[in-house]
């Protein structure tokens, strides 16, 4: 009688399953990713307008912030959303959130909150 090798590797249907799991989660990452990169150029432009505020006002900062994340194509927050808050100082602070569909009646709701210290 012959003895039986013992199997080794992958199946193709255990292949093809993985194949699908980690396209979930790359088409995942493609949904999040770019949110994550217009959050990135949010702070980076609060931070700019912050060091270049000195006494500015509340509607020149909120202009500033316009023209900075216009020219970065940042669409998922306008200048509204900004809000200049007295107290030890002053902060600029930004609340918002992005809702992105993932399948069928899946999304993704990323929420985002920021303050900077304005000079």
């Amino acid at each position: 009688m012959k003895s039986l090798k013992k199997a080794q590797g992958i199946t193709l249907i255990g292949f093809i399953f993985g194949l699908v799991i980690l396209g979930v989660f790359v088409y995942a990452g493609m949904q999040i990713g770019p949110v994550y990169m217009n959050h990135m150029n949010v702070v980076k432009a609060m931070k700019t307008v912050a060091d270049e505020s000195g006494n500015s006002s509340p509607s020149e900062i909120k202009n500033r912030l316009a023209k900075i994340l216009d020219v970065s194509y940042v669409d998922q927050v306008n200048a509204k959303d900004f809000k200049v808050i007295r107290g030890n100082g002053r902060e600029l602070e930004v609340k918002y959130e992005v809702e992105k569909s993932f399948f069928y009646n899946l999304s993704f709701l990323m929420k985002f909150e920021e303050r900077v210290q304005l000079n």
